[in-house]
């Protein structure tokens, strides 16, 4: 057995034997190493001379040309397949017009190109252009000015420096950005969409979920197609979306509304106001008003309550309050009900003062009268007996009645008088 035995079983089909015993006799012929002629080994150019017929395409020391037109530049480069060539060290293109150039690039493939350094290409028609470039997957691509950038998939496509993205179809756009998924899209600096057609659009955006959109700076969309669409806003949940700056959507299909400051408010006709928070920055909805989506919030803790308090207030918080006006309504009932009755006796005493005050007296000396008088005060009335009389010189007069009103309350009254 030859040495091209021992690194290719015969067990092997004969075409990937014939390829591989290519590239083990290159090597082979690079190192020094003898063989017998092998048989397996053949390029078929259907008898017209073309460059590296003669087996010069190898240019410089320890480089490798097989193939028609096939070319290898630099020193260590290694060229296998129809019009595939490399330019520089190390460099290594397999593949129908595949093209490596930069120190160390690779390129595999039909009509494949690694251009910089360190770079690599593998799948048909994929292209890096770009220093420490990895592009894997048929059409997949890193271009230009996307240093370190990585396209893992059909289509792929890495467009600035340090981008990723993995996915058939997925293109990550911006700086640093991230895409992973069939047709994702991270866009712009530092973007993040994970998840099918997912798209973060704007600075530091994150989109994850199937369709899932983040459209704003700083937006996070999380869940099947919710949207982010404004600066730092937040859509978690299925469907969820925020369409208001600093809006935070919670919950499938909840939707954010305008934040709407709040400084005063009236109840029963009484103007409260001096609230604190009343400049709100954004919104926070669990559900949505055009849609009459509505949910609780339970498991809120106790919110601290004073003047400057901007905690939210849970029920058992509200019950003490409703509790201690309860009490406190019905002490204001107790003591309405003693005003009115309080009002009521007043009155009563009025229309009994106004009654006494009625009673007649005798005009001439030494006569006495009997008088009865009636009086009224708002509804409350009173009745008055009273006696007078004159002295027989007409110097001196008494005088004095008594009197019941509607209350059942009792009036009196009586003077003593001296003329002269």
């Amino acid at each position: 057995m030859n040495q091209i035995d021992t690194v290719l079983p015969l067990t092997k089909p004969a075409t990937s034997r014939k390829v591989l015993a290519a590239v083990v006799a290159g090597a082979l012929l690079a190192s020094g190493s003898a063989f017998a002629a092998e048989p397996y080994f053949s390029v078929n150019d259907k008898g017209i001379t073309r460059d590296n017929q003669a087996g010069d395409g190898a240019k410089a020391v320890f480089g490798i040309a097989i193939g028609t037109v096939a070319s290898s530049q630099d020193v260590g480069g290694i060229s296998v397949g129809r019009l595939s060539s490399n330019k520089g060290n190390g460099s290594i293109s397999i593949g129908v017009e595949t093209v490596a150039e930069g120190s160390t690039a690779t390129a595999v493939g039909s009509h494949v190109k690694a251009i910089g350094k360190q770079t690599t290409a593998v799948g048909q028609g994929a292209s890096v252009e770009s220093d420490r470039g990895t592009a894997v997957g048929r059409l997949s691509q890193v271009t230009k000015g996307a240093d370190s950038g990585v396209a893992l998939g059909a289509a792929a496509s890495a467009e600035k420096r340090s981008a990723t993205a993995l996915g058939s179809g997925s293109t990550a756009g911006g700086v640093m950005s991230i895409a992973v998924g069939p047709q994702s899209r991270a866009q712009d600096t530092q973007t993040i969409a994970i998840g099918r057609a997912a798209k973060a659009e704007k600075v530091h955006a994150v989109a994850m979920g199937s369709s899932a959109l983040a459209a704003g700076n700083n937006s996070i969309a999380f869940g099947t197609q919710s949207e982010a669409n404004k600066y730092q806003s937040v859509a978690v949940g299925r469907g969820a979306k925020a369409n208001h700056v600093s809006g935070v959507a919670l919950g499938s299909f909840s939707e954010t509304d305008e934040a709407v400051g709040t400084n005063e408010a009236t109840v029963g006709g009484v103007t409260y106001g001096g609230f604190a928070g009343n400049a709100p920055s954004g919104n926070v909805s669990i559900g949505s008003a055009a849609s009459g989506l509505t949910r609780t919030l339970t498991n809120v803790a106790a919110g601290r309550i004073n003047a400057t308090s901007t905690d939210a207030i849970n029920g058992s918080q509200l019950h003490a309050v409703a509790e201690k006006v309860g009490g406190n309504a019905v002490n204001i009932q107790n003591l309405g009900n003693r005003v009115a009755e309080m009002d009521e006796d007043l009155r009563a005493g009025i229309a009994g003062a106004t009654a006494i005050a009625f009673l007649q007296r005798p005009n001439e000396p030494g006569k006495s009268m009997v008088s009865m008088a009636v009086g009224g005060y708002r509804g409350e009335q009173s009745l008055a007996v009273g006696y007078a009389r004159n002295a027989d010189n007409n110097k001196w007069s008494t005088k004095f009645g008594v009197g019941i009103n509607s209350q059942k309350h009792v009036n009196w009254g009586g003077s003593v008088g001296y003329q002269w």
